[in-house]
């Protein structure tokens, strides 16, 4: 059986890569909340002149930190799509400018992960719904009873098959990526990431 990966950007010694200045979004949480529909962005959605900054305090990456949105290097992309992944990511190109020396660095991407499958074994799996506190009826009253976080995600063998990257459909901030799409980020050198191993039952 194949192994697989919660696949993250690295938060320690990385460069941080925030504040998308793009048209039609607020800020990038909001951007962030559009990507997890995992649903492809119209020519109208997306800004071809968004930019992004990257704070300058650690190293660029592959994989900068964002908690919110993933941004991918062209490194990073090319690997992904030579690995027949592309099919499974729109990617939409984001201009980053260093964000104390106004320099631009290049064009990265947004991934925006279209692939989700619905595998969380729910007997399996610690998690929690909302609802379970009492402030959540007030901030929270249009999400009772969905999950609220994720503590252990363990997944469905016979829902995942043999996908090689994907999000999980009951708690999308789990991006999923197959021991081989790991090995072949590894072999390449590509850097920024880190990558939790999931139970598959």
């Amino acid at each position: 059986m194949m192994r697989y990966y919660g696949w993250w950007a690295n938060s320690e010694r990385n460069g941080i890569v925030w504040h998308v200045h793009a048209r039609g979004w607020k800020d990038d949480f909001e951007l962030g909340e559009r990507l997890l529909e995992a649903r492809p962005f119209s020519p109208e959605e997306w800004d071809s002149e968004a930019i992004a900054f990257w704070d300058e305090e650690f190293p660029l990456t592959d994989l900068p930190f964002d908690p919110n949105i993933p941004f991918h290097s062209p490194r990073l992309r090319a690997l992904l799509e030579r690995l027949g992944l592309g099919k499974d990511i729109q990617y939409l190109p984001i201009r980053i400018l260093g964000e104390k020396t106004g320099q631009e660095v290049g064009v990265y991407y947004i991934a925006n992960y279209l692939r989700c499958i619905p595998c969380l074994d729910l007997e399996r799996s610690i998690y929690g719904r909302y609802g379970e506190h009492p402030q959540d009826f007030e901030v929270f009253s249009d999400r009772i009873g969905q999950i609220s976080h994720v503590w252990k995600a363990v997944l469905r063998q016979e829902a995942i098959r043999n996908a090689c990257l994907f999000r999980v459909e009951e708690w999308k901030y789990i991006v999923v990526v197959r021991e081989d799409v790991k090995a072949a980020m590894e072999e390449e050198g590509i850097t920024g990431c880190w990558f939790q191993e999931l139970e598959v039952v």
